[in-house]
């Protein structure tokens, strides 16, 4: 039980930073939330390799990993729930070149530690900085496309329920996570003998966040109806300007 406190605990710390720092665009701009979101990449690589525990003494999974993830899906959506195309695309094109430079700059400062013996704690260092390169391409281009595919899911269900904040955060970000977890262990894990354990930990421990998220972002906007979006709504084709460099973006 102590764990499962932690994590919500620390999954309610960052949720109420995410909207914390959009709350107060109007003073400093959204520019901390996307430094805010960069910034906790790094932190979630570390975390994905290195801290686990078992929750209800059945699902093994990586909490800060797994918040991380989840809360970057959440943030992305509030930023295309309320602002410009050409915003959503920052963010979403900001998180994916940090992602990769972290890995080259992981990479430098690996082969920085190994070239003589003048770092210290070098073993700790160097398992923190050795990336597996397929599982981290993997996992980039399917981060890139959930943070598609979850807008569009996203759309959808603001459409059918215009109110229900609940469903349209939690129906968005369960479907991809889901989604998300079987095609990343499924393309790298398949042939072991943990595979079915690894995933279904890995998609309890998304659920679980992605509901406590959802509670808390739905409860946000129920006591905050001033931050209604009043936007003109997006037809499914507008979307498609995140990818679409020709356009500006602008709506």
């Amino acid at each position: 039980m102590d764990s499962f406190i932690y994590l919500l605990l620390e999954t309610l710390i960052i949720g109420l930073m995410i909207l914390g720092l959009y709350a107060t665009k109007k003073h400093f701009g959204v520019g901390l939330l996307f430094i805010f979101i960069g910034t906790m990449q790094f932190f979630q690589t570390i975390l994905s390799g290195n801290v686990y525990n078992l929750y209800f003494d059945v699902f093994l999974f990586s909490p800060g990993s797994t918040l991380i993830f989840i809360s970057t899906l959440f943030a992305v959506l509030l930023i295309f729930r309320n602002e410009s195309i050409i915003k959503v695309r920052s963010a979403i094109y900001g998180i994916i070149l940090s992602n990769i430079i972290l890995v080259f700059l992981s990479y430098i400062s690996l082969e920085q530690i190994l070239s003589d013996n003048y770092s210290r704690n070098t073993t700790f260092l160097a398992e923190i900085f050795n990336f597996d390169i397929t599982l981290f391409f993997t996992g980039i281009i399917l981060l890139y496309l959930d943070m598609i595919l979850i807008i569009f899911i996203f759309r959808y269900l603001e459409s059918k329920f215009s109110k229900n904040y609940f469903l349209q955060f939690a129906g968005a970000t369960v479907v991809t996570a889901i989604l998300d977890s079987f095609l990343f262990y499924t393309i790298n894990f398949y042939s072991e003998l943990n595979y079915s354990e690894m995933m279904i930990g890995n998609i309890a421990g998304k659920v679980l966040v992605c509901l406590i998220l959802s509670v808390l972002f739905a409860f946000y906007f129920v006591i905050n109806p001033q931050k209604e979006n009043k936007r003109k709504a997006l037809k499914f084709k507008d979307i498609f300007m995140i990818i679409n460099f020709t356009t500006s973006g602008k709506r």
